[in-house]
């Protein structure tokens, strides 16, 4: 598995190999430099190796961990009688990456740096040039330097280095757009002073959260993780969170179902925003729902498209298939951009607006709802006038749209914690209006969305599959949770979705879902099961997260390994929310 460093713009995936194993320039929705990830062969990557008896001898597994609350990764590895320890981190808001390499032990150690960069998916030549202090590689919209302040034999494929005990190594992978925007970004610097920065920068960020005392050290050391990790995935610049910062790391592995990941889709914002209010970073969320109500479209739809790039537009959506990388696993194909893009969903506006109610419910701080208003009413507005139309839903499957009972359910908190916010602001119409609309999509939730022959709310009303999302309607307070349609929903949910003790989406699809997983365990403290809920919560944190802490999105049973792409923004959040629900909020 890999450890992941990052700098609020891109990036890089470290094995227990101590290689660079994917890493995207210059930004997380680049193309890739290193791609090894998704090919073993030709996707590219940094490596380290170790002389031993004349020849160059690869590192062994080592062992990973993060520096305690920090993004900042340590590597641990063997070379002979020697111990190497590798300490990669990227310096938030630098356009730059430091490996430094410390060995100790009884012996002198050489050590080699092979740099093997396959840009733009492994479908462009690179330029090489050989420096006297390292390597600069360029190709079209990309630059990446290589280099030391320490004294360095060069080649062309890489750098070694000869190294006394104790002595340390800093390598510094400095990026950019230009080789001219690269050399920059590698000026007048202290890989101690960064490093010190950097540490400083991350521990502040996470003492910040609320303390959650009450948590084993297991649990406490899983979820300060994840609220480390849905910072590592915003881009800074705008307040972006990415899905995932991957692409095409397969949902099962040797088949298609492979997606691209590195776009900003409204729902996953809305729940990342909503968990790091219940966390207490009411500023990370703020400026989530600010980049939310910033790409509102002003005709039509709120959200007319369920993703957006980093920057708020289409840009690199176009789904294309890539045939120069073979797939993680040979799962073919490799996808860049998403076709999902396409899709009408409608449960967006509810997801956004029910955020921005958990921001206010737990900041205190009516001033942010007020200032926004205009743009909120807009989209419960839209909402109120048009929750009967049918779309796409929340798994986006490609097929015709239908009455999704997880969108209307959606549609149903658009109106309703709408209503809210306007009566906490004394916009009494408005409210009003807002809670009769409500109350009609709850009617025909009830009519049109109850399957009496599986006694469980359906997918769709024209389709009465079971299925997880459904379990909104408990979650968003739509229908009580003692109420006699709900229990026998989550009764015959838990049933007929269940695998080892988690849930699965639907039917259809074979591993474990996080996200539907730490749904019921939601639903569980909402019926003061709270060992039912924990119990779920702990085999989230044992089956699908890595060694690290890091969530993927589902948890394939039969083969005991995480597939889909990872860090997954939609795990993580959700395990900060289900966390906050174990602990008494709600």
């Amino acid at each position: 598995m890999y450890g992941v460093v990052g700098n609020g713009e891109t990036c890089a995936f470290i094995s227990v190999f101590s290689s660079i194993d994917w890493l995207c320039l210059p930004g997380f929705d680049s193309p890739t430099m290193f791609a090894r990830a998704l090919d073993n062969v030709n996707g590219g990557s940094l490596t380290l190796s170790y002389e031993q008896g004349g020849t160059e001898t690869p590192f062994e597994r080592g062992e990973q961990r993060y520096l305690e609350d920090t993004n900042l990764l340590e590597t641990t590895s063997r070379a002979g009688a020697d111990t190497v320890r590798a300490i990669d981190f990227m310096p938030f808001g630098g356009r730059r990456l430091w490996r430094i390499l410390g060995v100790s032990g009884p012996d002198s150690l050489k050590l080699t740096v092979d740099v093997d960069p396959r840009p733009g998916y492994n479908r462009d030549k690179p330029s090489v040039d050989v420096l006297d202090d390292g390597l600069l590689i360029y190709s079209p919209g990309q630059a990446l330097l290589v280099t030391s302040p320490e004294k360095a034999a060069v080649k062309r494929r890489g750098l070694t280095f000869k190294v006394e005990p104790p002595m340390a190594i800093p390598l510094l992978l400095a990026y950019g757009s230009t080789p001219e925007e690269a050399r920059r970004a590698a000026d007048h610097l202290s890989y101690e002073r960064e490093y010190q920065a950097d540490l400083k920068f991350w521990r502040n960020y996470a003492a910040e959260a609320f303390p959650v005392f009450e948590l084993s050290p297991r649990l406490h050391y899983y979820y300060m993780r994840s609220l480390l990790v849905l910072k590592l995935l915003m881009y800074d610049r705008t307040g972006a969170i990415l899905a995932a910062p991957t692409t095409s790391f397969p949902e099962i592995v040797g088949q298609d179902k492979n997606w691209d990941y590195r776009f900003c889709w409204v729902r996953d914002g809305a729940y990342s925003a909503e968990a790091l209010a219940l966390a207490g970073l009411f500023g990370e969320s703020g400026k989530i729902l600010d980049f939310l109500l910033g790409i509102v479209n002003p005709d039509g739809k709120p959200y007319p498209h369920p993703l957006v790039s980093i920057y708020g537009d289409l840009r690199g959506t176009e789904e294309e298939d890539i045939d120069s990388l073979v797939g993680f696993g040979n799962s073919r194909p490799v996808r860049i951009g998403n076709k999902a893009v396409e899709q009408k969903q409608n449960d967006l506006e509810g997801e956004v607006v029910h955020a921005l109610y958990t921001l206010n419910k737990y900041s205190g701080c009516l001033d942010y709802v007020e200032k926004h208003f205009g743009t909120i009413e807009r989209i419960v507005d839209y909402v109120a006038g048009h929750w009967r139309e049918k779309d796409a839903g929340i798994w986006e499957l490609r097929r015709p749209y239908m009455d999704h009972v997880h969108s209307k359910a959606m549609c149903w908190a658009a109106l309703e914690y709408g209503g809210r916010l306007a009566a906490a602001l004394h916009k009494n119409k408005q409210a009003s209006k807002w809670g009769l609309e409500a109350e009609k999509v709850k009617v025909d939730i009830i009519k049109n969305g109850w399957s009496e022959k599986r006694k469980c709310f359906k997918r769709a009303y024209e389709d009465d599959a079971y299925d997880a999302s459904v379990l909104a309607i408990p979650l968003m307070n739509v229908l009580p949770i003692d109420d006699p349609m709900v229990r026998m929903t989550v009764k015959s949910i838990t049933d007929n979705l269940g695998t080892g003790g988690l849930l699965k989406r639907f039917a259809e699809e074979p591993n474990a879902f996080m996200l539907s997983s730490l749904w019921l365990a939601q639903v569980m403290m909402k019926k003061g099961k709270a060992v039912s809920a924990l119990d779920i919560i702990n085999r989230a944190a044992r089956y699908a997260s890595s060694d690290l802490g890091l969530f993927a999105e589902e948890y394939d049973m039969y083969y005991q390994r995480l597939v889909g792409n990872i860090p997954q923004s939609f795990s993580h959040e959700e395990f900060i929310k289900s966390v906050n629900y174990l602990l008494g909020k709600e």
